[in-house]
């Protein structure tokens, strides 16, 4: 390897993190203000040697070499080599330039030229697992290509390439947004640096928006060669740099050299230090022997050309034939229209199987003994319609082409998300935002590619039913559990017009099949389900209709079961299953075998538990047995609703590089208004403006002796910011939040500055904001697994808002408990804190969508609680209660929670300013979405930790003596039980555990109340 150094160096970082740096690279050459004021640039005279040494030192002792690997799986550099490496860099490019708006959309979500694919070429990439979070290219110059900066710097290139110089180009330099702060550009750049030292490069050339030029002359010693001129290629002005390698080594000597070494950032040695000198130095004598020189593999040129075929059309007649000469079968009649046909029909017509008949007769061979060779060709010949390609579509598509059959329509409108991965055929990290239907079709092509494929990429619609049904042998049913209405249609259609249906439906482990043939049974008869039933009643007929003796039920979390809100479990295992079954049965009605059971008949297979249930519905749901079984399900699967705030609908994702709506940003505020904040007071402000939402902290709002140094306030304010950055991105919408943005208005909390990609990310934490809430029941005493724990505390501390201490064990917990009393005492001990909490509390019944504060329900006391609670309303009663003892009960029911819990956790923030607080709001936030992404329970302990921070930051005169040593007792016990660093500030204590949701839930106000002018 030519990157020893490099990946030596990260191994080395791998085991040891280090801080967040300051480095960004967002596109064209642009580091960050932050990272430019970091190296305190210089002005373009000329200054004083004193003033450029201070200069000098400041940039030894700044973080640039801090890279933070903090989040990466198995992190490594290397060059792009697979279609997958060179994809993803590509697409990290283009997202990265459209946002920057240094490029147009394009269907092909990559950004990348002709001088990608030359043989000499190195895309360098750092890796994390898979994915690609950081990459640069490396372009060497050529006689046929010269270039890319040749467009408009020609003149002073060919100066260099007269005096006989060696050429490199380094362009396309960009950092994943979300890694930003980690500095994984300089490891890039120091492997190409290397690189370009081992070929005998002489110059190194970027071109560089002329705001970042300083950044680059300071730090890497570039000099400019050519004056600022517009770049049309990423429409942004450029100023040209240099560094002479022939002399860049003596110049980053001295200016960079100490007696240190790499441990204090010392750049010289950092850019020029090899592992091995004497293995490097013999390879760089050996010339240009260790150059890259390998063509990309042809079907990486062939894929890349059929998403840029525009690239060729303005290639001169000589470049036209070196990129044949290098990839003759990728190129193939490939300028400006795709091939005729795949690229594979070469290798078919080797093999003599370039026709339909040899290909199946040879392909489909191990059929025979199963299936006779006239059922073979029958099956060749037969037309068989699936509707939706996701879960069980895309597995049913393969084993019917594997099986044999010849021909197909195909309908599916969706594209492929990660949210796919654990059950969907055709999703993988390469097949995320692409067609579903293109994306299956290209599978069935690769297993048959004589298959006769129609397709319907805008999904089954009244329109195009019929269409869909035309030549149809038989119809295989692959929509997703909830499209009753599309499926009942479908379905009645079908047997109208004399076609077979086959349903069958992954349940846990098990497949539920169902066949419905013409003449028998329809779909509306069996599930008794008509134009009337209400939607979610329709759901849960399907689902009992379809494993009317269920054998998923005393395994499958109901809590992850929500017919209200279209969601489930399921699994890869029983798509498969669903598809064997499915496919074993078209086969028979195909073939006119026995052994058909169509409906009312059922079957379910569970491997699982070992289980085949099968029988008849003779009358389907419609018999008194079927009714009392739906009655019990009824009270299974539809508990009332939660009353609370209603979530609004979703907007649905942005278009790229189109204005944001007025609805996205109003999405956005209602999810940030989501939040959790102090007894639900909701103490932020939010304006729209454009493609920007800004957060205000509404410190007024929040009156409570809790508040201290507006804590609560802000720990909410960054909840709300960490909900709308969720929010964004179910919507299509990049953004990363500003923190305290104005110096002179310290209300404003946050500015997010949206930007569309096209595609959704963040939908389950979305999903899950609008489900989070405080949930006072008792919980399961299990402790919170491990693994849970470690997700959790990746979570709260991206980029290092936060930090968690844990603890599940049961002696712990009984001491936490005791804690947890003791502050608690002090809370119904003071009369301001009394009374705030009475006023919070909503005793009389809601009457509207929108309010504030608690509901009496929600706080799940029960009625004995309940009455309890409204007697010690007034302050006199709940004095009298205290001196007689009785107050007490209310810190022992939150005593006893805490017992009732799988763990506890302490939040721990990295500082005590203000935004230290709001990044730990924002880290709580994800915590919590977490959980309720995982099916856990969360309750807030804020007494203890926000009293505590009177006593910690030099308050203690706001406390009486008795309240303090109450306090300085607890938390000796938090201190001890949750052992965490001096140097990070507690801020949330908080139980967690397994329980059912409450029902009452808390209110929001309307959207106008909480917005600013």
């Amino acid at each position: 390897m030519l990157y020893i150094q490099a990946l030596s160096d990260i191994q080395h970082l791998s085991k040891k993190l280090s801080q967040p740096s300051r480095w960004h690279e967002t596109g064209f050459l642009s580091p960050t203000a932050s990272a430019t004021r970091n190296c305190h640039p210089t002005i373009e005279t000329a200054m004083p040697a004193s003033i450029d040494k201070r200069r000098t030192i400041r940039i030894r002792r700044s973080s640039l070499l801090d890279c933070n690997l903090e989040g990466l799986d198995k992190p490594a550099i290397k060059t792009a080599e697979t279609l997958d490496e060179y994809t993803r860099a590509f697409r990290l490019v283009y997202d990265e330039y459209l946002q920057s708006n240094y490029t147009h959309p394009h269907h092909s979500c990559m950004h990348y030229n002709i001088w990608s694919m030359l043989p000499k070429t190195s895309v360098f990439i750092f890796k994390s697992a898979q994915d690609v979070v950081c990459t640069l290219t490396h372009i060497v110059d050529s006689e046929a290509f010269g270039l890319p900066m040749d467009s408009i710097y020609k003149p002073e290139i060919d100066t260099l390439r007269a005096q006989g110089r060696k050429i490199i180009e380094v362009g396309s330099l960009v950092t994943q947004r979300m890694r930003r702060w980690s500095n994984m550009l300089m490891y890039l750049a120091k492997a190409m640096f290397q690189y370009s030292m081992i070929i005998n490069a002489n110059d190194i050339v970027i071109t560089v928006n002329p705001k970042h030029v300083r950044f680059y002359k300071d730090i890497f010693l570039f000099k400019e060669f050519g004056e600022t001129r517009h770049y049309d290629y990423v429409n942004a002005p450029a100023v040209a740099l240099r560094i002479n390698l022939d002399e860049a080594v003596d110049e980053l000597k001295q200016k960079y050299s100490t007696d240190g070494d790499f441990e204090t950032s010392n750049l010289y040695s950092f850019f020029v230090r090899m592992n091995n000198t004497d293995n490097v130095v013999a390879r760089v004598q050996e010339g240009n022997s260790a150059q890259k020189n390998l063509p990309l593999d042809p079907l990486c040129v062939h894929y890349l050309l059929q998403q840029r075929p525009e690239l060729l059309d303005s290639l001169d007649e000589g470049q036209r034939n070196y990129m044949e000469s290098v990839y003759p079968q990728a190129l193939s009649e490939h300028f400006s229209t795709p091939p005729p046909e795949p690229a594979r029909s070469h290798q078919l017509d080797m093999l003599k199987l370039g026709n339909r008949d040899s290909y199946a007769d040879t392909a489909f061979c191990r059929n025979l003994g199963l299936v006779n060779y006239a059922e073979q060709r029958r099956l060749l010949r037969a037309r068989v319609a699936i509707a939706g390609l996701g879960g069980v579509g895309g597995s049913h598509l393969m084993t019917l082409v594997r099986t044999g059959i010849g021909n197909f329509n195909l309908a599916e409108f969706d594209a492929f998300s990660p949210v796919n991965v654990n059950r969907q055929y055709g999703a993988d990290s390469a097949s995320f935002g692409r067609s579903k239907l293109d994306v299956m079709v290209e599978h069935g092509l690769g297993v048959n590619p004589f298959l006769d494929i129609r397709t319907f990429p805008e999904g089954i619609t009244p329109d195009n039913l019929d269409t869909f049904l035309k030549d149809v042998d038989i119809v295989v049913d692959g929509l997703d559990f909830f499209e009753l209405n599309t499926r009942r249609k479908m379905f009645n259609r079908a047997l109208e017009l004399g076609i077979p249906v086959i349903t069958a439906a992954p349940l846990g482990h098990s497949c539920a099949l169902l066949a419905f043939m013409p003449g028998g049974m329809n779909f509306d008869e069996y599930f008794d389900i008509t134009d009337e039933t209400d939607s979610t009643e329709a759901y849960l007929r399907f689902g009992m209709g379809l494993a009317p003796r269920p054998t998923q039920l005393g395994y499958m979390d109901r809590r992850f079961v929500s017919l209200p809100d279209r969601r489930g479990p399921s699994l890869d295992i029983a798509c498969h299953i669903c598809a064997g079954m499915a496919a074993t049965e078209a086969m028979r009605i195909l073939l006119g075998r026995k052994g058909l059971s169509a409906a009312p008949g059922f079957r379910q297979f569970d491997p699982y538990t070992r289980t085949f249930r099968q029988g008849r519905l003779t009358h389907g749901l419609r018999s008194p047995w079927q009714r009392l079984k739906l009655k019990v399900a009824r009270t299974l699967f539809l508990e009332p609703q939660p009353v609370g705030a209603v979530p609004p609908s979703h907007p649905g994702v942005a278009a790229i590089q189109q204005p944001v709506s007025h609805e996205a940003l109003t999405y956005m505020a209602r999810a940030a208004g989501q939040a959790p904040s102090g007894d639900n007071v909701q103490p932020w402000r939010i304006h729209m403006h454009e493609a920007d939402l800004h957060i205000y902290a509404a410190r007024a709002e929040d009156t409570s002796f809790f508040n201290y140094r507006q804590v609560a306030t802000l720990l909410a304010c960054g909840a709300a910011v960490q909900n709308a950055v969720y929010a964004a991105g179910s919507l299509g919408l990049d953004t990363t939040p500003d923190i305290f943005p104005d110096e002179g208005d310290n209300d404003l909390v946050a500015t997010l500055h949206c930007t569309p990609l096209g595609g959704a990310f963040h939908e389950i934490m979305d999903a899950a904001l609008w489900r989070r809430h405080t949930n006072r029941r008792m919980y399961a005493t299990r402790p919170v697994p491990e693994e849970v724990r470690e997700r959790l505390d990746h979570m709260a501390g991206e980029n290092r808002d936060a930090a968690l201490a844990w603890t599940t064990d049961r002696r712990q917990l009984r001491r936490l408990a005791h804690a947890v009393y003791l502050a608690d005492r002090v809370r119904v001990e003071r009369r301001d804190m009394h009374e705030h909490l009475m006023r919070f509390i909503r005793f009389a019944p809601k009457t509207g969508p929108y309010g504030d504060g608690l509901p009496l329900r929600n706080l799940h006391a029960g009625f004995a609680g309940e009455a309890y609670l409204r007697l010690i309303r007034p302050w006199a009663v709940m004095h009298v209660a205290n001196m007689t003892g009785l107050g007490r009960l209310m810190p022992l029911h939150s005593a006893r929670g805490v017992l009732q819990s799988g763990g506890v956790a302490l939040l721990l923030a990295h500082g005590t300013d203000d935004p230290a607080w709001l990044r730990a709001g924002m880290a709580w936030q994800r915590v919590w979405c977490g959980l309720e992404h995982m099916g856990y329970a969360m309750q807030p302990l804020a007494a203890l930790p926000l009293l505590n921070l009177r006593l910690l930051l030099g308050e203690r005169e706001t406390l009486s003596p008795t309240h303090a040593a109450l306090l300085d007792k607890a938390w000796g016990i938090v201190r001890s039980a949750l052992p965490h660093p001096d140097g990070m500030t507690p801020l949330m204590l908080f139980r967690v555990g397994l329980a059912r949701p409450i029902r009452n839930r808390t209110f929001r106000h309307p959207l106008a109340r909480i917005m600013r002018a």
